[in-house]
């Protein structure tokens, strides 16, 4: 799928708001339907996932096309190295992206200035499928709330 036809999707998700808004509201809806055993809370630009059991986890939906082999993240990186190294709980942030054929696979990002922390720390550059978003058109012809 590509970046275009991904953003087509997401304006059928939610056609009053810019594309970015329909992912990070598609991204948390996904997220925040599971919460057995979880808080699931969101602020205008993440979604922190609060397990009961471990250490929160920081989720920055970004719809921005990625390709594995050329990967521009200089910006998220320097926020995420903010991030854990400001907070005393977050270790762990996920930048999420719509799935693409350049990019199907999540990539870990290693930093030296982190690698001495007490905790663990965690980067990830998340693909995200927006393949319900595909089904959910499919199975109701267009004609439902999500398609229009």
């Amino acid at each position: 799928m590509s970046i275009n036809e991904c953003n087509r999707l997401l304006k059928l998700y939610g056609s009053k708001q810019d594309i970015q808004e329909c992912f990070f509201d598609f991204v948390y809806t996904k997220i925040s339907r599971d919460t057995k055993n979880r808080y699931v809370l969101k602020d205008e630009n993440s979604i922190d996932i609060v397990p009961f059991e471990s250490s929160p986890v920081k989720v920055i939906p970004l719809n921005k096309e990625m390709d594995s082999r050329n990967l521009d993240i200089g910006e998220e990186v320097d926020m995420a190295k903010n991030i854990i190294l400001n907070s005393e709980e977050i270790k762990q942030i996920y930048f999420v992206y719509p799935k693409n054929d350049n990019f199907k696979k999540h990539i870990t990002v290693k930093l030296k200035e982190l690698e001495e922390l007490e905790e663990q720390y965690a980067i990830k550059v998340i693909p995200y499928s927006l393949e319900s978003l595909v089904r959910n058109k499919r199975s109701c012809g267009g004609a439902c709330g999500a398609c229009q």
